[in-house]
């Protein structure tokens, strides 16, 4: 089977996938939420994303299936969306992480305000394991 991502050395990943959980402002309806979001706030990283090195951008949109979730109240649960970047290797990521841009952080602080809950965005280094590939060409 093939696989989407790229093989180092030793047979392991040398892509890098940042993985961003986010919940709506509250107020915001799950519409305006992914409506804004798209066509919006997308929009600020597209230079980014266009990057040579810069595979993949995506947001995963979700809506919770009932009878499956815990009855229990979580401190994590409750989220709207995944956003995911991957980038060619760690190199990468770590090269565009130190070129530190004040004004596109603040523009970018500002729009997320307009409609995320800042309060509870987490970001994280996704070190992924797939039991089944593909068939990604359905």
């Amino acid at each position: 089977m093939a696989s989407s991502v790229a093989k180092g050395a030793a047979g392991k990943s040398s892509v890098l996938k940042i993985v961003g959980l986010f919940k709506r402002k509250p107020g915001i309806s799950v519409e305006a939420f992914r409506e804004y979001y798209e066509n919006k706030h997308v929009k600020l990283f597209e230079q980014h994303v266009a990057l040579p090195g810069v595979l993949r951008y995506s947001r995963r949109y979700l809506t919770q299936i009932d009878g499956m979730s815990s009855p229990l109240p979580t401190t994590t649960g409750g989220y709207d969306v995944i956003m995911e970047v991957w980038y060619k290797d760690p190199e990468l990521f770590e090269s565009l992480r130190s070129k530190s841009n004040p004004e596109f952080t603040k523009i970018t602080i500002e729009d997320e305000e307009q409609f995320l809950d800042r309060s509870s965005m987490t970001m994280y280094l996704s070190d992924d394991v797939e039991s089944k590939d593909g068939p990604w060409n359905v």
